[in-house]
């Protein structure tokens, strides 16, 4: 009898509880719901954020190496702002420099132009800036193009001396490509904004350049919090957060009734386990959001390693060497040290192209270029300047003989004969070494001494190597560098 009380109680205790729940479980169910969307959305923005912060790094990163004329319409500069803009990753629209006042210098674009000076888009950036702070504008039109400038500061002897901007075409934007991929349900879509309200990226991308018609949650970002917001003249349901740079925030506006309707009807027990496939789901999103960004990350480094590595050998290409060779003169410089380019060129890769086929001279060179790897320091820089020839930069450098030693094993691994594709191949290499001290000289000097005296190891019989000048004699023209050869 006790027992089958028990059981009556533990019926009527577990049908109280569930009315109960029934009573609390829309309040309930719909405040978890709004805490997921707001995580959601804060995750969301935060990988906004560092979109942002590469765009600025990429800028800053190249606005700081190099030297900079800075005077009006100067064609180095023009030049340097173009080949900058042909191999940015983000901010590949464009580029201009503009005096700290605000006076433009010299620009480049690769569309139809750059908002003028006196574009109000500006405004957001200048103000930043004037505090000392990297940053971004205001969506801009022009030629029927929506973009945005990212500002960074010129740098010279630790002082502010102009402003470098480069610009994103924001219906070609990674952001973009990015952004366009996320949906929720039938009526989800997510945007990004700017300061003044106006689309930066869009699930539709012909929402950019348009005011959102969201007052509260723009309101809220422009004080910058987060949250969820309910328009009930809308009828939309809104999280939203800030990036926390550029007053950009992120928001994901989604009809109300779409958004909590599977939760205000039903049973009790058809809503709980709705609960479960939202919750379900939400974890889906989260892994698939995650997964989709690992795979986009994977999908922007491989895009990266291929805009600066060879694709035979994977070793660095020619612009990659190029600009280490730039920062290298510079650490050089600053700190009185000693640093080496060495050229080669493989002798007699055409008779092997030619006599066994070019797929064993494509495996030649890749075992040379495994060969140079395990002979240089660890941080060395090996690169393949296109077909036969690679270099080396060889920086902090205690004396020379370190480098004519490498030079040396150079020589002679590479003409040590090879199996390859069960044929025997023999090559040879002719090594050109340039020194710098304190970097004084120039990147395109360097690279063209030590091209120079790999030619005239050439002259000399091939294989073997020959030194352009000793760093103490850098003052010497090239045609009376000291010179030195080994067969």
């Amino acid at each position: 009898m006790v027992p089958l009380c028990l059981s009556i109680a533990l019926v009527f205790a577990t049908g109280g509880l569930g009315i109960a729940l029934s009573n609390h479980a829309n309040a309930q169910a719909e405040a978890v719901l709004r805490a997921d969307r707001e995580t959601l959305q804060s995750t969301l923005a935060s990988l906004g954020k560092q979109y942002v912060l590469f765009s600025l790094k990429e800028g800053l990163d190249y606005a700081s190496t190099g030297t900079w004329a800075l005077t009006p319409n100067d064609l180095a500069d023009q030049a340097r702002l173009q080949s900058f803009v042909t191999h940015a990753v983000l901010l590949n629209y464009g580029a201009a420099l503009v005096t700290l006042s605000g006076q433009p210098l010299t620009s480049y674009a690769a569309g139809p132009g750059l908002p003028p000076s006196t574009d109000p888009g500006y405004r957001p950036m200048v103000s930043a800036l004037l505090a000392g702070r990297p940053n971004t504008s205001s969506v801009m039109k022009v030629g029927g193009v929506d973009v945005v400038a990212m500002a960074v500061p010129v740098t010279v002897a630790g002082q502010n001396k102009a402003l470098f901007i480069g610009y994103v075409r924001l219906d070609r934007s990674a952001l973009e490509t990015y952004v366009e991929q996320l949906h929720f349900a039938r009526t989800g879509q997510v945007y990004v904004v700017d300061s003044t309200g106006t689309v930066v990226a869009a699930t539709r991308s012909a929402a950019i350049g348009t005011h959102l018609a969201q007052p509260q949650a723009l309101a809220a970002l422009g004080k910058d919090r987060s949250g969820f917001v309910q328009d009930a003249k809308s009828g939309t349901a809104s999280a939203y957060a800030p990036f926390g740079i550029g007053g950009w925030g992120g928001l994901t506006v989604q009809s109300s009734s779409e958004f909590f309707g599977p939760i205000r009807s039903g049973h009790l027990r058809i809503e709980l386990g709705i609960i479960a496939v939202l919750a379900m789901a939400s974890a889906i999103i989260l892994v698939l959001g995650y997964k989709q960004e690992i795979v986009r990350r994977r999908f922007q480094e491989q895009l990266a390693h291929q805009a600066y590595h060879d694709g035979l050998t994977a070793l660095a290409n020619r612009e990659l060497f190029q600009h280490r060779l730039a920062q290298a003169l510079a650490r050089a410089k600053r700190q009185s040290s000693t640093m080496a380019v060495l050229y080669l060129d493989l002798d007699g890769l055409k008779p092997v192209n030619d006599s066994e086929g070019h797929e064993i001279g494509d495996a030649l060179l890749v075992h040379v270029a495994n060969r140079l790897l395990g002979i240089v320091r660890t941080e060395d820089t090996v690169a393949r300047m296109g077909g036969d020839e690679f270099a080396i930069l060889m920086e902090d450098l205690d004396d020379t003989s370190g480098v004519i030693s490498i030079a040396s094993r150079i020589v002679e691994v590479v003409s040590t004969p090879v199996v390859l594709n069960e044929r025997r191949v023999r090559g040879s290499v002719s090594v050109g070494i340039a020194f710098s001290h304190s970097g004084r000289n120039d990147a395109e000097t360097l690279l063209r001494d030590a091209d120079l005296a790999m030619y005239r190891a050439k002259e000399s019989g091939k294989n073997g190597y020959m030194v352009a000048y000793d760093p103490a004699k850098l003052s010497v023209p090239v045609s009376s560098h000291s010179e030195s050869m080994q067969h």
